[in-house]
């Protein structure tokens, strides 16, 4: 076996190891990830993706690749054939893709969120390259089960288009001196945050964008609290982003806005709603257990700045 740059492979030569990815995803998350390999597949043919595969001969048994945002390195997926996970192949691509990416002049910042990893083991390779760390879950709760109602004087409305520019100052706000900011940098500013809301609602980012289960509340003619949901696949909502200001914490605004997101996806005949959630935002945590969901997958977000810059990760 030996690692090759996939700048060396075709989509040919990878797509039986995308065709497994997408049912592994797709089985273990309930997350259709068809669109992203595609993506993947057009870029290796274009020779635009920066990554590796470790191969036996001829046949790719893992891969990794990142992608470059504004002098930013996101690492993407770490997958590794079902025959040959356990075996130290994710860990070795790891080192690999971290060591070209932080060696790459123009990348300032790199990340990854291993939430599309084969290997847990995998996430330690980060900390040994001096990446600042946190644990994340991803959640999952059966939309058969009936949603609790809590008291609220809020009054909800759906998300529109137009809206994009005050939701992703509710997103930049609520964000703010926040540990998901310090590792991710979408939250860092509010350009930023802009980038990413149209992503999700005009770009299909997190899945197909569903207006009929993304809300918005308003006080005094400003936008206070946000919920972006969209459909992973065809039985998975997700709750792509929830974002209530400083000022209307504690008032009962994330119970209401996540409340009618479940409602609107259960009527809609989808069977799980999933997100994913910082675990020591414990205020989140806390409020997503009350409502029914529960802890499916642990993962990490990891990020590097180039030095003399350094991460500072809030207590």
């Amino acid at each position: 076996m030996r690692t090759r740059p996939l700048s060396e492979l075709s989509s040919r030569d990878l797509r039986p190891l995308l065709q497994e990815e997408v049912a592994h995803w797709g089985r273990e998350l309930r997350w259709d990830y068809s669109d992203v390999c595609t993506a993947v597949a057009s870029g290796l043919d274009r020779r635009a993706l920066i990554g590796y595969a470790v191969c036996d001969g001829p046949r790719p048994l893992a891969y990794s690749y990142y992608m470059l945002d504004s002098g930013r390195a996101i690492v993407g997926s770490l997958f590794t054939t079902e025959t040959h996970r356990g075996r130290g192949l994710e860990e070795e691509l790891v080192d690999v893709v971290l060591a070209a990416a932080l060696k790459g002049r123009t990348n300032e910042r790199v990340e990854c969120q291993t939430l599309f990893s084969t290997s847990p083991k995998a996430d330690a390779r980060f900390g040994q390259a001096g990446f600042a760390s946190r644990g994340r879950h991803y959640l999952l709760r059966p939309l058969a089960e009936p949603v609790a109602d809590a008291p609220s004087t809020w009054r909800l409305r759906g998300m529109r288009r137009d809206d994009i520019p005050a939701v992703a100052r509710v997103i930049h706000r609520s964000h703010e001196g926040s540990l998901d900011a310090a590792l991710n940098l979408t939250y860092a500013t509010p350009s930023h945050c802009r980038s990413f809301v149209e992503t999700l609602v005009l770009r299909a980012g997190c899945g197909r964008f569903d207006p009929e289960a993304s809300f918005v509340a308003e006080s005094s003619g400003s936008l206070v609290g946000a919920l972006l949901a969209s459909h992973l696949s065809r039985d998975n909502g997700h709750l792509c982003q929830v974002s209530v200001l400083p000022e209307v914490h504690g008032q009962g605004l994330g119970h209401a806005l996540v409340s009618a997101c479940l409602k609107a996806l259960r009527q809609q005949g989808l069977s799980t709603a999933s997100l994913s959630v910082t675990e020591h935002n414990t205020r989140a945590y806390a409020l997503y257990e009350r409502l029914g969901f529960r802890r499916h997958r642990t993962f990490a977000a990891h990020a590097w700045v180039r030095p003399p810059a350094r991460i500072a990760l809030p207590a």
